[in-house]
């Protein structure tokens, strides 16, 4: 790229990455901060700040790179004067784009700077060659970087609201080199690919940049057919109506024939060549063209269409909804997503109903008669394809470099809970193995990661940390388990689900809760649909909660891996401590096909569910029973009761009345999980106890 400094330009190649870091770390920190009048600095006229200082600032054009070679790379400045609030959301929309390759704050505060990258359909960066019948002085590459940054400043404008700052967009548009630790760098960012322009860019060329070629279907011709085809179809729709319908001479069959071919406008020679090859007229061609003739002669050509105008309209949207869009599945959400082509689109869409009305509005004005119910026969079929997601981003990784990253994120988490480290590997390899697993799944992620500790140490925070940018928006930390055909729907639209706040979870919804962990599966049966469909189950779980007795039910502790919170937990992603999720889920997956343990064995779950025991939820009976009974030893005198006979003595002895059926099942489960020995024959309903005093 080319270098701007102390104003005289230098050729000195510097590389992205090199930008990048030079921003974050600050190379150029003290001037930037005094260009945007922070501090002053000394100059040759003494201290300074301001837009001075800011001129002396290297400056970088993208579009330039070694030699004078073309980049392809476009650079978008907004500049936002409504504050750093406002600036940090463009930001943040800014970098979700799949095709930016780098964002960062302006060199005066004001601004995002913004870098995309533009390739030839194919891949290739157009040449700098003059001629070949391009206007004079211009080059390929001048005429692919003025559109490309049309396309780009429109995409823009309609995404963020924000109108980039016009430039020249002819390849010499530059930035000044700033300072920001918040940079975006993303070297893998897609290409954004367009055809070679051949026209200058005029003011009404540039009106075209970006918006689809309308073409006007002819509405009696189907899409793909010659007129002379279209003639050749009409003609055999008209034999199989003479077909079916009443019997008739040869003669009025011919004089019917040929009227009906000129009401529906077929060419006169292509009509009587296919009536003389048909069987009843073979030969007989002074016949056939005196009737055609005599048909022709007497009445001009109609525009009568025998074609059904129900396949000629759906054959039509088809073909209109093939040029204009793109669509496909998402086999996560289940839902429909869209894209426009010859259009800078940086993602698909979801195709909300809004985005129907629209396609359906395009198509009626390119003459065709559509409802929308037309347009959803057309896509919701078969021949939309089907888009995985996450599968296609876990295939997308790299080979693991072998660092243990994922070791180093569990130690973000201050603990004393044994064995948290290889716990923390096995429950996030079951995650990824439930992703990849398919819907054949015996087993799912049955393993629920419960966070317990004070208010403010960031355990929801830990919890979104787990998930990268690509596959947060299959994260969710609010469910509703009363609506349980919603939540029951979640487990195959996230990937994972977060119960914030544990301890509001009802105990009648810890029961479902604990049904839906098991779930490998999600059959469900649509609206006014007869059969059940079945779905893929994607989602693991996590909990958090301040209430260091959360679990409310023994009987389930072994579906939960409690971990006691004992600090602030690291959730630092800047700099050194940025977490590189493809390098991770890479360790993940490369664990799990080396076979790695992703499931809890029996012993393993053992440990855990001993060290779930200080974290249950003592029911008010059990904690009153365990004052006045216990197990009896050597030396006791132990009583044979049943669990009422014991509520009745519970409330003889504390004065309150707690003998109800409810209590009674309850500690009788109790009392057969703790051990007691159950008595025989007609008392084998009954315990030994005894009595502490």
């Amino acid at each position: 790229m080319s270098y701007l400094y102390r104003r005289e330009w230098k050729e000195k190649c510097v590389t992205l990455s090199q930008i990048a870091e030079w921003t974050k770390n600050g190379k150029y920190r003290a001037r930037v901060e005094a260009a945007r009048g922070l501090r002053e600095i000394p100059t040759e006229g003494g201290m300074t700040s301001g837009p001075m200082v800011a001129d002396e600032l290297p400056r970088v054009m993208p579009a330039k790179g070694a030699q004078g070679q073309y980049t392809g790379l476009v650079l978008l400045s907004f500049l936002v004067n409504e504050g750093v609030e406002t600036l940090e959301r463009l930001r943040r929309t800014v970098n979700l784009w799949e095709q930016t390759v780098l964002s960062f704050i302006g060199a005066e505060g004001r601004s995002l700077e913004v870098i995309v990258a533009y390739r030839l359909t194919g891949g290739a960066l157009p040449a700098g060659e003059q001629g070949g019948g391009l206007p004079a002085g211009a080059s390929q590459a001048t005429l692919f970087q003025q559109y490309a940054y049309k396309r780009a400043a429109e995409f823009a404008l309609a995404s963020t609201g924000f109108k980039p700052v016009e430039v020249a967009h002819d390849g010499s548009e530059s930035f000044r080199i700033s300072y920001d630790e918040q940079v975006y760098y993303h070297p893998e960012a897609k290409p954004i690919e367009m055809a070679q322009p051949t026209e200058p860019l005029t003011d009404e060329s540039a009106q075209m940049v970006g918006k689809p070629v309308d073409v006007q279907l002819d509405t009696e011709v189907l899409p793909g057919y010659t007129r002379r085809e279209m003639d050749a179809t009409k003609f055999n729709f008209i034999c199989r109506e003479l077909a079916n319908g009443k019997e008739k001479d040869e003669d009025e069959y011919l004089m019917t024939l040929a009227a009906e071919c000129r009401k529906a406008g077929v060419d006169k020679e292509l009509a009587i060549k296919d009536t003389i090859a048909m069987g009843l007229f073979f030969k007989k061609d002074v016949l056939v063209r005196s009737a055609f003739n005599a048909a022709y002669e007497k009445h001009p050509l109609g525009r009568k269409n025998p074609v059904e105008r129900s396949l000629m309209h759906q054959q039509l949207l088809e073909e209109f909804l093939r040029r204009r869009y793109m669509f496909r599945r998402n086999s996560v959400t289940g839902d429909l997503e869209y894209q426009e082509k010859h259009r800078y689109a940086l993602w698909w869409k979801p195709l909300t109903e809004e985005a129907r009305n629209d396609i359906n509005n395009a198509a009626i004005e390119e003459g065709i008669k559509v409802w929308p119910k037309d347009l959803e026969r057309v896509l919701v079929s078969e021949h939309t394809n089907t888009y995985d997601p996450v599968r296609e981003w876990l295939d997308g990784l790299p080979a693991w470099d072998g660092r243990d990253r994922l070791g180093e994120l569990a130690d973000r988490v201050r603990t004393q809970t044994p064995g948290w480290r290889d716990n923390f590997k096995i429950w996030m390899r079951a995650m990824v193995s439930q992703w990849r697993a398919g819907r054949d799944a015996m087993y799912g992620a049955q393993m629920v990661l419960m966070l317990v500790g004070g208010q403010g140490t960031r355990k929801s925070t830990f919890m979104r940390m787990l998930l990268p940018r690509e596959l947060m928006p299959f994260y969710i930390d609010r469910i509703d388990f009363a609506n349980r055909k919603e939540a029951l729907r979640a487990l195959s639209r996230f990937l994972l689900i977060n119960i914030d706040e544990y301890d509001q979870v009802s105990k009648a919804q810890t029961a479902f809760l604990k049904h839906l962990i098991q779930r490998t599966d999600v059959k469900e049966r649509k609206l006014y649909s007869t059969t059940f469909e079945q779905n893929q189950r994607y989602a693991a779980f996590c909990a958090t909660t301040n209430s260091l007795v959360p679990l409310k039910d023994e009987s389930g502790s072994r579906r939960y891996m409690v971990v006691e919170v004992n600090g602030v937990i690291d959730t630092d992603t800047q700099g050194d401590k940025a977490i590189d999720y493809r390098q991770l889920y890479a360790q993940i997956v490369e664990e799990i096909e080396q076979g790695e343990e992703y499931a809890f064995t029996g012993e393993r779950e053992q440990l855990i569910v001993a060290q779930n025991a200080d974290y249950y939820e003592t029911p008010n009976v059990v904690a009153l029973f365990e004052d006045l009974f216990r197990i009896p030893q050597g030396g006791d005198q132990p009583l044979l009761l049943s669990p009422t006979e014991i509520l009745t003595y519970i409330k003889d002895a504390k004065k309150t009345n707690v003998v109800t059926q409810s209590n009674a099942t309850l500690l009788g489960s109790y009392l057969h999980r703790k051990g007691f020995r159950k008595g025989k024959g007609e008392k084998r309903r009954c315990y030994f106890v005894a009595l502490k005093s």
